[in-house]
């Protein structure tokens, strides 16, 4: 019987499908939101005044944002590493949480718009995110330590 050597938290075959798929739609969703920010804010965030240097710098901020998140998702989606992973969907997590109170906020919280919207984010995109979170630990914690004697 041939002994795998490779810790589990690092093989490629116990990341399951259904959180590499997640992964790659938020990696869609991030290419979209940071094209989007650096040449037609419209497109994804509304109605935006670029005349003052100053909201062309908090676009150019935001894009920027949504590279490196890109980045991380895409260099952890490549190497299939659980705990990789888990950082990226704290990321995104975080960034989605946010989002779930502050766009409701300024559609007005408790209008039909404004719960919708939270109601949205809390199952399109922070639930299955902490679902996803959870079970990278659990394949991260399962994983036996290397042995560094």
């Amino acid at each position: 019987m041939e002994r795998n050597l490779v810790p589990p938290r690092l093989r490629r075959d116990v990341i399951p499908r259904w959180i590499n798929v997640l992964s790659g739609v938020i990696a869609l969703i991030l290419t979209f939101q940071s094209v989007s920010a650096f040449f037609a804010p419209s497109l994804a965030y509304g109605a935006f005044d670029l005349s003052t240097a100053a909201n062309r710098q908090a676009m150019a901020t935001l894009g920027g944002r949504n590279v490196a998140m890109l980045a991380a998702t895409l260099y952890a989606l490549r190497a299939q590493n659980a705990a990789l992973l888990s950082v990226t969907f704290v990321m995104h997590f975080a960034r989605e949480a946010q989002d779930m109170f502050i766009v409701p906020y300024y559609a007005g919280f408790l209008t039909r718009a404004g719960i919708g919207q939270f109601v949205t984010f809390l199952a399109v995109f922070t639930g299955p995110e902490l679902f996803a979170l959870r079970r990278l630990q659990r394949i991260a914690s399962d994983a036996p330590s290397a042995d560094v004697s």
